[in-house]
Parts: structure tokens; C-alpha cells; sequence
């Protein structure tokens, strides 16, 4: 089994083996490998699938908030063009031409520069233009023509543009929202992580004990049947002895058989727990390994510990800062919040600011083109507004703020669901924890009781002063109130869990929270190369 290999701090008792009425000799039983909670714990936090896709999934939504930055990246653009053209001249083309009769263009286009988005939502961009201008277009007609009839040019613009929406779209709410999204989904998938790794915890413990009170059953009913075992060797040898009815010894079989059968279902019951536990830890059975030769689990953690519950006040205001589905829902609100405000900000009409400022250049090489352009004797600047209203009244922006604002409304609605049920829940479980550590105090009482009435009666048995029926009957109350306690102290337990799952201080009262930067290194590219 995979609790050997996984490394699980194994404590094998000399001698000791689930019991088996049946068993030979101990030599011959199966191997025991004791643990502890806490080790039970760390192997499910290593191995838990569960655990290890959530863990992925808040690694994967902390980087597509990283993501969203990069919309505020500056970008560096570049291209290039080439323009060829040819076409006859009309009259009044012509004599704008000088009177040619064709023109004939080959240009080629050059355009680069650097553009990045601002909080505020305007948009920069620092470019250089430089156009290489080859075509026939004669300057100098009254000089005549040359051998080569077409001129090159090279023209030069280096300045910087900017657009600036001063209505919708303005402003840092519209600009950040994608980014304040998925900084947001980043936060609910970190308390998606922890609320898993609180219902792994729960699961695991709440098997641990499970697993628990089925070998204490086992070992309650072994106990049964040895005095059911002594009880029968008693009527035997007083009915050879003529002492006795051969009714009390059918009677003290009838007993042992029924014993057997209850602890037979009593180790059914522990195979059962056995597997929810192995589950969690996600390992697998050894197929290559005999049955008979597998090691038996035992729990080494007393349930018996019965501290009382914590009490409702402190619980409630704690979940407020720990419950995952209390601080997910306030995360949800938030990102509602978000999406109302763009919403709100799209009713308005679309008005931006458009500016520009550079200088122009001009040379017949792009040296001189650029010597022209840097000389700064030739500016080129332009300032504007530019309207957009839509004119059916903006039906789209109008009902997506409507539905903003009742997704804003949702949101608050199922917050308080959530404090209704932590409230509720805490409630409950702080007052089936107290009801339990009251049985587990009555049941103690009932048990010891019966354990001095066994001890007394087994010794009129012997004594011959009680019959084998009596001493049956007050071993069965024993048997009952036995696991009647084992059974109160699992529930208290149980109850204890359901408290600190409530109020989200399970994982902090075992050490297990863990904050952003120790989920990121867990699943980091080192931590999954290990995997």
C-alpha cells in the first residue's frame, strides 16, 4: 500500500495486529502500521488530487491578473509599405503637372514607434515616418527634361500623438476594471484553495476518527467474544460435572455465534473506514501484494479528549476574517461594484481629446530628411475634440447598467445568505458539540457501572452463585454502552469539526493556513517538476 511509500512515519507495535478470533498464532497475523493524525494530515496535503488541482487553478488565476498589466505595456510598432502607381493625367491633371501626361509613382513607407495605454484611459504614441518618394513630377518644367525622369524625396515626421476620452471610457474605474477583475478572481480562486484544503482536512479527520471508532468496535466485540468464549468453557464443564442443563451451554454457543457474526460485521465496517482513508491520500492498493500480507492500519490520536466547545460570539466575528465562503462572496460584491461603475460610466457619450506634435523634414537622402525634421524649424501640431452620441439613447449602455445594478443587488443578497447560514450552522454544531460532551459524560458513567457488574458477576459464575444467561446479559449492556461511548465521542468530534469549518479556523488551529506567496512557491514551475 502506498502509505509505506509515501513516506507516512510508520510505528509497527511488536505483537500487535487487528485481532482475529480465528488467528493461529501472531506470527501468522498481518503487520500493523500505527500513525498519527498529524502524519495522516501532511500525507493527504502531499498526495490529495483535489487539493493539487485547486492549487493549480489559484496559481493560474494570479497569473491572468498578472496578464492584465500588460495592457499598460508599451508597444513597440513597425511597418513598412511599398506603393506603386501608374495612371494617364486628365487636362486638369496635367496642367498641375506641368503638362505631363502620365504620372508614376514607386514609394516606399516607413513607420515606427512606441504606443502605451494610460490609467486615465488615453492612449500615447511617440513615431517616426519617413517616406521615400519616387515619381516623375517635374519641379523645374522650364529646365526641360533629364535622362532620368523621376525625382527622389525623402520625407521625415517624428512627434507624438494623443487621445484622451474625457466622457466614457475616462478615468481610472473603465481603464483598471479588466485588471481589478482578475486581481479579484485571483483573490476567490486563493479562497476557493483554502476552502478545498478546509473540506480535505474535514474529510481526512473525520475519517481518521471514523476509522477509530470502527477498531475500537473490533476490539469491543473481541473483548465480547473472549467472555462469551469463557462463559461457554464454564457451562460445558459444569454440565460434565452434572452441575448444569444442556440448555445453558446451547444457550452460551447461541451467544458466541451472534458475538462472532457482530464482530465480523464490526471488521466489515472497519475495511469500510479504512478505504475513505486511503482515498483521500489518493493511494493505491499494491496489486502485486498478497491480501493476507497487507499491514493492517491502527489510529494511535485518544478521541477520548472532550475539551468544551468554543462558544458562538467568538466563532461568528472570526468567520467574518477565515470563513472561504464568507470572504468569497465579498470578493463577488466587489468585482459587482467594479462592473457598475464601467457600466455607469458607459451611459455617458463618448467625447475625446485628439492632439498631435511633431516636426516635418524633407531631404533628398534620409540623413538630410532627419537634419531638416531635428532642426525643429518645421512644426506640425493639431488639437481637436471628437463627438460620438448614440441616437436611439443608448440602448445597449442602459440596459447593461441596469443589469449591473441588479447583479450589484444579487450580490449583497447572497452575502447576507451566507451570514444567515454561518450563522446557523454555528449554531447548531456548538450546541450538538455540547449535547454530545454531556452523553460522553453519562455514557462513562454507564460503562464503568458495567464493567464492576461483569467483573462481579463473572466472579459468581465461577463462584456458581449466578447463572451463564445473567452474566450474558450484563456483558451485552457492556458491549452496548462501550459503543455507545465510542459512538458519542466520534459525533463530538465531528461536531468540533463542523465548528471550525464554519467559522474557517481549521486550517489555523493546525497550522495549515497558508498565505499568497507560499501557495505561489507550492505551485511554482519548480514544485510541479516534481509532481
Amino acid at each position: 500500500m502506498r502509505f509505506a511509500s509515501a513516506g507516512l512515519t510508520l510505528i509497527l507495535p511488536a505483537g500487535f495486529a487487528l485481532p482475529s478470533a480465528q488467528a493461529e498464532s501472531v506470527s501468522n497475523a498481518p503487520a500493523v502500521a500505527a500513525f498519527t493524525l498529524k502524519d495522516y494530515l501532511r500525507q493527504v496535503l502531499r498526495h490529495n488530487e483535489s487539493i493539487q488541482a485547486q492549487r493549480l487553478e489559484a496559481e493560474v488565476n494570479r497569473r491572468k491578473a498578472r496578464g492584465e498589466l500588460g495592457a499598460f505595456e508599451p508597444q513597440l510598432e513597425a511597418s513598412i509599405a511599398r506603393e506603386v502607381n501608374k495612371r494617364t493625367n486628365n487636362v486638369e491633371q496635367q496642367a498641375a503637372l506641368a503638362g505631363q501626361g502620365f504620372f508614376s509613382e514607386r514609394n516606399t513607407l516607413y513607420d515606427g514607434g512606441l504606443e502605451t495605454l494610460i490609467p486615465t484611459g488615453g492612449k500615447i504614441r511617440l513615431g517616426y515616418t519617413l517616406d521615400d518618394f519616387v515619381n516623375n513630377v517635374n519641379p523645374y518644367p522650364f529646365l526641360g527634361t533629364t535622362n532620368n525622369p523621376f525625382i527622389q524625396q525623402y520625407q521625415t515626421f517624428v512627434g507624438a500623438t494623443f487621445t484622451q476620452p474625457l466622457l466614457k471610457n475616462a478615468g481610472f474605474a473603465p481603464t483598471l476594471a479588466s485588471y481589478r477583475l482578475a486581481a479579484l478572481d485571483s483573490d476567490i480562486a486563493f479562497e476557493q484553495y483554502r476552502r478545498q484544503l478546509m473540506l480535505t482536512v474535514y474529510q481526512a479527520e473525520s475519517a481518521y476518527w471514523n476509522l477509530d471508532f470502527a477498531q475500537e468496535q473490533v476490539r469491543f466485540f473481541d473483548e465480547s467474544v473472549a467472555v462469551a468464549r469463557e462463559v461457554l468453557n464454564d457451562t460445558r464443564q459444569k454440565l460434565k460435572a452434572g452441575q448444569g442443563a444442556e440448555l445453558d451451554v446451547l444457550e452460551a454457543q447461541s451467544a458466541l455465534a451472534l458475538r462472532n457474526t457482530k464482530r465480523n460485521e464490526a471488521v466489515q465496517g472497519y475495511y469500510d473506514a479504512l478505504g475513505r482513508l486511503q482515498m483521500l491520500t489518493g493511494a493505491w492498493p499494491d496489486p502485486h501484494r498478497p491480501v493476507s500480507s497487507s499491514p493492517e492500519f491502527r489510529v494511535l490520536d485518544d478521541a477520548r479528549t472532550t475539551n468544551a466547545p468554543p462558544d458562538y460570539e467568538s466563532c461568528f466575528q472570526q468567520a467574518f476574517s477565515l470563513n472561504p465562503d464568507y470572504l468569497i462572496q465579498e470578493k463577488k460584491i466587489r468585482q459587482d461594484r467594479v462592473r457598475y461603475r464601467v457600466a455607469n460610466n458607459q451611459l455617458l457619450p463618448e467625447l475625446d481629446l485628439k492632439a498631435a506634435y511633431g516636426f516635418n523634414g524633407l531631404g533628398a537622402n534620409p540623413d538630410d530628411s532627419w537634419q531638416v525634421a531635428a532642426s525643429e524649424d518645421y512644426p506640425s501640431w493639431s488639437v481637436g475634440l471628437e463627438l460620438i452620441v448614440p441616437l436611439g439613447g443608448n440602448l445597449k449602455g442602459r440596459n447593461l447598467y441596469h443589469a449591473a445594478r441588479l447583479s450589484l443587488q444579487e450580490s449583497a443578497l447572497k452575502l447576507r445568505g451566507v451570514q444567515t447560514q454561518i450563522a446557523n450552522t454555528l449554531n447548531i454544531a456548538i450546541r450538538k458539540a455540547r449535547a454530545w460532551r454531556q452523553s460522553i459524560q453519562s455514557y462513562r458513567t454507564v460503562v464503568r457501572y458495567n464493567e464492576e457488574l461483569l467483573k462481579t458477576e463473572l466472579a459468581r459464575l465461577e463462584a456458581g452463585t449466578v447463572d451463564a444467561h445473567k452474566v450474558l446479559e450484563v456483558e451485552a449492556d457492556l458491549l452496548d454502552s462501550r459503543q455507545d461511548l465510542a459512538g458519542a465521542l466520534t459525533q463530538y468530534r465531528g461536531a468540533l469539526l463542523e465548528i471550525e469549518v464554519s467559522d474557517g479556523s481549521i486550517l489555523k488551529d493546525r497550522g495549515l493556513d497558508v498565505t499568497r506567496d507560499q501557495l505561489r512557491r507550492q505551485a511554482g514551475p519548480a514544485a510541479l517538476s516534481r509532481r
